[in-house]
């Protein structure tokens, strides 16, 4: 075979750098093409550019891809059930949607800010692994506004649609607006018609417990069973299980998609966003927080255990893994080699 690029000698074996070098073990690194060295503006602003901004931008985005996906499924449910065309959509799309939206969200966002995309979790993350306090307000307010400018977005998608609906509920049912059958239902979170808070309660508790204990299972770094590229994943088909089985009991999950959206609602549709169910508003956005420290105060008493061997951890914590091994009584036959270690043991600075 003709190679395509002067640096490569495809009759040889050599490949692009790509998906192949992470999943093959190639004996000899100069049988791919050379990776090309970064840009020097783009290296200044790497070094020059704040942290705290970059994490809080991450947040921000990773929940807009998380709430404009899952809105966006609602969304054309709720437009073409009204226009009375069948097959566009159902809790089940709705609940793959918020599904692979978080999967996305945390894939996006994880690299820069480790991925919290929800207050409680951020709170919690505080509590139980050392997240720094002073950086808790930055970033619910970045996942608050994540959801405010998804939601936002969705409406200016559908704003055509919304509109009709309005106003043919206008005519016959007007309270049905603020509802999970209205267009401010779509954007914010209300309560089915008749239903009792006390069970909607015990919805949002059972359900903030279950993820709030998947997702502190699937970051223990000795969980042999979950490894961290299928994080995500995993996570998503929590949110799937719990949307598909109890969102049509009212269930909210996350203060960002709650209170990012009531606020985007109320910019859209009035005050009502806030009114027409104020006591679901407090239960939907508040109860995540006591529930989700919970879901960690059990998984850390009776689920973790810190004598056990480490089996996953980002590259970076290579080192750091393998001798936390040692001193648990795990031998370690060779040393985790990181990008990090080699430039220190070839004597080049390590970046800060």
């Amino acid at each position: 075979m003709q190679a395509q690029r002067g640096h490569l000698d495809r009759a040889n074996g050599d490949l692009e750098v790509g998906v192949a070098d992470l999943l093959q073990q190639r004996p000899a690194a100069h049988h791919s093409a050379p990776i090309p060295a970064p840009p020097t503006w783009l290296v200044n602003w790497e070094r020059k550019r704040p942290a705290l901004l970059m994490e809080c931008i991450a947040e921000c985005i990773g929940v807009f891809f998380y709430v404009f996906a899952g809105i966006g499924a609602s969304a054309a449910f709720l437009v073409t059930t009204a226009a009375q065309e069948p097959g566009y959509g159902s809790l089940l799309t709705i609940a793959f949607a918020y599904a692979f939206g978080i999967a996305f969200a945390i894939i996006v966002a994880a690299p820069t800010s480790g991925g919290h995309l929800s207050p409680s979790f951020t709170v919690a993350f505080c509590v139980f692994k050392g997240f720094p306090i002073r950086k808790v307000p930055f970033y619910i307010f970045s996942q608050l506004l994540g959801g405010f400018l998804a939601t936002l977005a969705v409406y200016g998608i559908y704003n055509q649609q919304f509109k009709e609906v309005v106003a043919a509920l206008e005519v016959v049912k007007p309270a049905q607006i603020f509802s999970p059958a209205g267009p401010a239902g779509i954007l914010a979170l209300f309560p089915g018609v008749g239903q009792e808070l006390r069970w909607a309660f015990l919805n949002e508790v059972i359900a903030n417990l279950f993820l709030s204990i998947l997702v502190f299972s699937v970051l223990d770094l000795c969980n042999f069973f979950v490894a961290l590229p299928s994080a995500p994943w995993t996570i998503g088909l929590g949110y799937f299980v719990i949307i598909a089985g109890f969102a049509v009991n009212s269930v909210s999950l996350n203060a960002a998609r709650d209170v990012g959206g009531r606020f985007a609602c109320a910019a859209i549709y009035g005050s009502k966003c806030f009114t027409a169910s104020s006591g679901y508003t407090a239960l939907a956005a508040l109860t995540t927080f006591p529930v989700t420290l919970v879901g960690a105060l059990i998984h850390t008493l009776f689920l973790s255990d810190t004598a056990r061997m480490i089996v996953n951890g980002p590259p970076a914590m290579a080192d750091q893994i393998s001798i936390a091994n040692e001193q648990r009584g795990f031998s370690s036959a060779t040393r985790a080699l990181t990008r990090e270690s080699v430039w220190r043991d070839n004597g080049s600075p390590t970046k800060q």
